[in-house]
């Protein structure tokens, strides 16, 4: 291995990848990226694979996204790859408990030009038969939201920064950050030393852990989403939307011939994880109720992904005070996928002009979590909704 780099990205999954690409197009070529497994093989290939405007609770979070939106419109004449985007819209349904929160998403999303329109339970009813209303409050759907391959995008980014200069190491533990007087001289990894002055934790589930190196607590939880796709179902017509049911926590969405569904939000101390049967189970039974006719599928595969999340839903992002070269890009949770052009670009910025100019970082600094004990983290249950897209 080369024993030197400019930078030094740990992880190679979505944000890593799209990170490594921005700093490439920035001119800022010589960067190692160091993947203990494949391109995508956490957290990023484990998703429910959906970008989508709907999923934001706030202004901050939705900013992050159309941007990010944006510029997937254009990743085929961007980067050369496609990303087999299938906008097949978004519907949320609420029962009474939770219909004002998704009331309140739906007027902030109008406030900002996202096409978001109120649905009532007999629309829904009329417009969407297999799905049981009886206890729906209330609905949402959003149009230009869609499916899309995280693959591509992963291997469409790390290809272009390839072809710019940036080295990529897969089957490459980093096992350590070197650091004296307070500043980064390195990353110790299984295959020798690569002396740098920045390093980016990328490291998704890995973050907290990849912090705990040189002392820094990184305020991540990890959660465990389990995901299931059934055999072919054509009882469900092929071209229906995502639906998600926020007070039940579950999702449904074709693919393929099949169905897939997710559910499930435990803070787990894992970061790569088994199968959760239990939550199969459990899913199964949610499924059936709110799609009665999903008794008759049939489970083709089923794995359990985690995603690492924040207090606040927002990403930790930017440089951390006590260690002089150590950038964040973590803690994106459910959204890393659908924000990975702006996750990279933000950094890109940071490091090779000191400051991002595209939009203010100041909100996803990890100073925001000072005074605050890591295990109030915990508390992550209560906002476990925006966990489950990525």
């Amino acid at each position: 291995m080369q024993a030197a780099a400019d930078v030094v990205i740990i992880g190679a999954g979505v944000v890593g990848c799209s990170t490594a690409y921005h700093l490439a197009r920035a001119g800022i070529t010589d960067v190692l990226v160091v993947e203990m497994g494949q391109v995508g093989s956490g957290s990023s290939g484990q998703s429910a694979s959906m970008l989508s405007l709907q999923f934001c609770a706030d202004e901050l979070s939705a900013s992050l996204a159309q941007h990010s939106y944006a510029r997937y419109m254009q990743f085929e004449e961007e980067i050369g790859v496609s990303i087999d985007f299938k906008r097949i819209g978004w519907v949320s349904l609420a029962t009474q408990e939770s219909a004002e929160h998704l009331l309140r998403i739906a007027r902030m999303s109008r406030s900002l030009g996202i096409t978001t329109e109120v649905l009532t339970p007999e629309e829904i009813q009329h417009r969407y038969p297999e799905i049981n209303t009886a206890d729906i409050a209330v609905g949402t759907w959003g149009p230009d939201d869609g499916s899309f391959d995280p693959h591509m995008i992963m291997w469409g980014y790390i290809r272009r920064a390839r072809e710019m200069g940036v080295r990529l190491r897969q089957g490459v533990r980093a096992m350590g950050i070197r650091v004296r007087n307070g500043r980064v001289e390195g990353v110790q990894t299984d295959e020798g030393f690569v002396a740098t002055e920045v390093v980016v934790n990328a490291g998704g589930p890995w973050a907290v852990e990849i912090g705990r190196w040189v002392g820094v607590e990184v305020p991540i939880v990890n959660s465990a989403r389990t995901i299931l796709v059934t055999g072919p179902f054509p009882d469900i017509p092929s071209d229906r939307p995502f639906v998600e049911d926020m007070t039940a926590e579950w999702y449904f969405r074709p693919e393929g011939p099949g169905i897939l569904m997710g559910m499930g939000s435990s803070p787990t101390d894992r970061a790569d994880i088994s199968f959760d049967v239990e939550m199969r189970d459990v899913m199964i039974d949610t499924a059936v109720h709110r799609v009665p006719v999903l008794e008759k599928a049939s489970l083709l595969t089923g794995w359990t992904g985690v995603r690492p999340l924040t207090l606040d839903d927002h990403p930790v992002l930017g440089p951390v005070p006590a260690v002089e070269g150590l950038i964040l890009n973590c803690g994106w949770g459910g959204t890393g996928i659908i924000n990975a052009p702006i996750a990279g670009q933000l950094v890109a910025e940071l490091i090779g002009d000191g400051k991002a100019a595209t939009m203010d970082i100041s909100p996803f600094r990890v100073e925001r979590f000072e005074g605050k004990p890591v295990g109030a983290v915990e508390d992550l249950r209560v906002c476990a909704r925006h966990d489950m897209m990525h």
